[in-house]
């Protein structure tokens, strides 16, 4: 790893380390982005929604207890959340998900601002019996169809599809392990991949990678690896690539098994994709700290490290990166320009990384051309 070059090009945005507004009560559970806003859920059951520079918007009470999982959708302005509420019967289990209209809002007098929740569900039932919730994903199809994935403790994945305001839906269950370990069977990750009519699902447990064809009835599941991660260090590439964290290194999946593997050490608290560039939250147990490096895989560069305390959520949004710390307050990072990104090479000579960079990044026909004859002038200088 020491052989891999640093460069700083990131930096921190709005003045950097900010507080998550005192308007964001109880301790934050859950995070989500999109459509130009942050939205979090907290242990009180509200969700509180944040706009650009982390400004306090409005919250409301989406659950009677914890929010324990929410995503922001991007086609339309539905936010949907798991959580809480108060318990009908001792037979009937309190978790429930409930669908938000972040566009329509109740007409609550003019103190409060209270979306419209146009579907609640109760996740479990007879035939979808209870467990621990350990990871929670929602693909939109084509609207008002949702396809929600729900992982479990013990290896099982509640799937629900359908258009949840009409409770027009269908309930399905995928099984990954039937390990009677219950530490080693949690799903601790998910990622949809949509290639034309091909519906796929990874699910990632601590020792199993698999992938459910969806598309097939009944669906079929493979497996791809028997290593696997913790919560947290799983994301999906742009190139809907399963990408997998674990203490000696990062794995690549495809849907026909592992691909590439990056020999990054230490544990990998969080995971994430961002324009191209790897994103990984390391542990340094020694110090404490935590260590936030943005990888450009293409280039095998570092281009941003940082020590930060501890990280509790990682996102992004507005083209930036916003780690969100235990202690509530939060650090935005943003991509440097490409003409500072070229300078910073140019002082240092390093003109071959300056060409590469223009051509990863698909930079336009001037820069690029921009870059060589600066090369050329320095070869000529040197009378190379």
């Amino acid at each position: 790893m020491y052989q891999w070059r640093k460069f700083e090009f990131f930096e921190e945005k709005y003045g950097g380390k900010s507080k998550i507004p005192e308007d964001v009560s109880g301790k934050i559970e859950c995070c989500s982005s999109g459509r130009g806003k942050v939205v979090i859920g907290s242990d009180d059951g509200t969700v509180s929604l944040l706009d650009r520079g982390l400004n306090f918007n409005f919250a409301f009470p989406a659950h009677s207890s914890s929010v324990l999982f929410l995503q922001q959708l991007k086609q339309r302005n539905f936010l949907v959340t798991i959580g809480e509420d108060e318990q009908i019967s001792p037979q009937q289990s309190a978790m429930c998900l409930k669908v938000f209209d972040l566009d329509k809002m109740q007409p609550e007098g003019t103190s409060s601002s209270i979306p419209d929740c146009i579907g609640i569900l109760r996740i479990f039932t007879n035939q979808f019996p209870q467990a621990k919730i350990t990871s929670f994903l929602v693909l939109e199809e084509a609207p008002p169809i949702l396809l929600i994935a729900i992982g479990l403790d013990n290896g099982c994945i509640y799937c629900i599809k359908g258009d949840i305001a009409r409770e027009r839906i269908t309930r399905f269950k995928l099984q990954v392990d039937n390990i009677s370990d219950k530490s080693h069977a949690s799903i601790t990750g998910l990622g949809f991949r949509v290639d034309g009519q091909a519906l796929q699902l990874f699910a990632v447990t601590p020792n199993s990678v698999s992938l459910f064809s969806l598309h097939n009835q009944p669906p079929r599941r493979q497996t791809l690896d028997q290593i696997g991660s913790n919560v947290n260090s799983v994301t999906m590439s742009d190139r809907s690539e399963l990408i997998i964290g674990r203490p000696e290194a990062v794995y690549f999946y495809e849907v026909d098994g592992r691909g590439p593997c990056w020999a990054f050490e230490g544990e990998k608290k969080f995971l994430g994709w961002f324009r191209g560039y790897l994103l990984c939250v390391i542990a340094d147990q020694r110090s404490g700290k935590d260590t936030f490096n943005v990888y450009d895989l293409k280039n095998r560069l570092i281009a941003h490290s940082l020590a930060v305390k501890q990280v509790s959520h990682m996102l992004c949004e507005w083209g930036n990166i916003i780690l969100i710390l235990t202690d509530k307050s939060a650090l935005c990072i943003g991509e440097k320009d490409m003409e500072s990104k070229l300078d910073m090479l140019f002082k240092k000579n390093l003109y071959t990384v300056a060409i590469n960079l223009v051509q990863s990044q698909q930079a336009d026909a001037a820069a690029t051309a921009e870059v060589l004859r600066k090369y050329g002038d320095h070869l000529y200088s040197k009378q190379d």
